[in-house]
């Protein structure tokens, strides 16, 4: 199910096996669903096998969804989309097609909503963060998005758990997709850590005093002036020339951005903290919501169930992206280093402010228990994931060593990421 990869090696995730632990709930179909999310027909377990999706499919009509992916066709950021697009059709056993668009070639990333709403897309990646004014209770999510580790391999995995475990629980953030005419299946996923680089090394405030930099939101204006920095807005696709003319001195983005903008030659010298980070824009999988609800139950499970595939796809992808972008490093003779004690104190005393913020915040219901819930999981999934996946705990330094060897087995992972959080979700169920 899952490609081979950057190696050719194959990988020990399979899609068929993420769905069937023996601790979720037991594998069978049943008439009619527990809850009342829409769509009608047979009810498939969570665990189900592919022969038992096909057989609860096997009357509905065939469909054909528009799904659009940000990236060309076969390039790693875009793996996540057609790999989920190629599932799905395999465990419908057809009866699920996909048209898939490449490159946003159907809406901006600040429309794909209308589309979705609209109808010139079925199934796309929604960033909140580009839209403020339309997705307050999302941007609360997103105001906070620096929480967790900051490392690449078991940071990536906690941030996923935490977030989504407290996401699931937040009515408003649903709600405010169906207002606007979407289905929310995914509420949040990232490509990695934020880090900044610069033309040189600027770890302390007393480097970073001054120093102009390309940021991309409202939390990573206010950060990086909490460091001393003046924000400047540059598009990424103005990056490299921005960086090479001096019209900024440093950029805000992930190793994935870094690798794929082609920048690291002009900025080799990175900052990423192991504990404290930056706000991330990442994205949310929706669906439109006349799409979705036009669809027979068990095709809406399906649709869910295989966001396991998504997700596995994008960490293996931002790991492909962080490789890159740390041979380009040493290539161009940079470096990757933590920041300062005086900087990371006043980017800690920054973040502190913005939880208390959200905590305070009237879009998102109840922020202070939003807040309070996103702390807890942080730290249970602090231990889940060394229990699920252990010895995940590696740092930028030892990263390459550790891209070389096998890859982890995440079923573990995704079942305790179902279990405790996606499954709350899930069609069928009752929230």
């Amino acid at each position: 199910m899952f490609a081979t990869g950057r190696t050719g090696r194959a990988r020990p995730l399979r899609a068929a096996a993420l769905l069937a632990a023996a601790a979720l709930v037991a594998t069978g179909c049943a008439e009619g669903g527990s809850g009342g999310n829409g769509g009608g027909g047979r009810s498939v377990d969570y665990g189900a096998s592919k022969e038992e999706y096909a057989a609860a499919l096997a009357d509905m009509a065939p469909v054909t969804l528009t799904l659009q992916s940000t990236a060309p066709k076969g390039a790693a950021t875009g793996r996540r989309f057609e790999e989920y697009a190629a599932a799905v059709e395999e465990w419908s056993d057809g009866k699920i097609t996909f048209e898939i668009v490449f490159s946003n070639a159907i809406a901006p990333a600040n429309e794909v909503d209308d589309a979705l709403a609209d109808g010139r897309l079925d199934v796309g990646s929604v960033m909140p963060s580009l839209e403020p004014a339309e997705f307050p209770a999302n941007n609360v999510m997103w105001d906070v998005s620096f929480v967790g580790r900051q490392t690449p391999v078991d940071g990536l995995l906690q941030w996923h758990g935490a977030v989504l475990e407290a996401a699931v629980q937040e009515d408003a953030l649903y709600q405010e997709f169906e207002e606007r005419g979407m289905k929310l299946l995914l509420p949040a996923f990232q490509s990695g850590a934020i880090a900044y680089s610069c033309t040189s090394e600027r770890a302390d405030l007393d480097a970073l005093d001054g120093a102009t930099i390309a940021s991309q939101s409202r939390v990573q204006n206010d950060q990086v002036r909490a460091l001393g920095m003046q924000p400047s807005t540059v598009n990424y696709t103005e990056m490299f020339e921005s960086l090479e003319r001096g019209v900024v001195d440093c950029t805000l983005g992930t190793f994935t951005v870094a690798a794929l903008n082609g920048y690291i030659p002009s900025a080799p010298y990175f900052v990423v903290d192991p504990e404290v980070g930056f706000g991330n824009a990442g994205g949310s999988i929706a669906i439109s919501l006349n799409t979705w609800e036009s669809l027979p139950l068990a095709a809406q499970q399906l649709l869910y169930d295989r966001l396991d595939v998504l997700l596995a796809v994008n960490y293996e992808a931002t790991w492909d992206n962080i490789a890159d972008s740390l041979q380009q490093v040493e290539e161009n003779d940079g470096a990757v280093l933590p920041l300062a004690g005086d900087a990371r104190e006043a980017l800690a005393a920054y973040n502190e402010q913005a939880l208390v913020e959200a905590a305070d915040s009237a879009a998102i219901g109840d922020g202070e228990a939003f807040v309070a819930t996103l702390e807890q999981a942080l730290e249970e999934w602090t231990d889940k994931v060394e229990q699920t996946a252990p010895g995940l705990d590696v740092g930028y330094d030892e990263f390459l060593e550790w891209y070389e060897q096998d890859q982890p087995d995440l079923q573990a992972y995704f079942d305790q990421l179902w279990s405790d959080a996606m499954q709350q979700r899930r069609p069928g169920n009752d929230a």
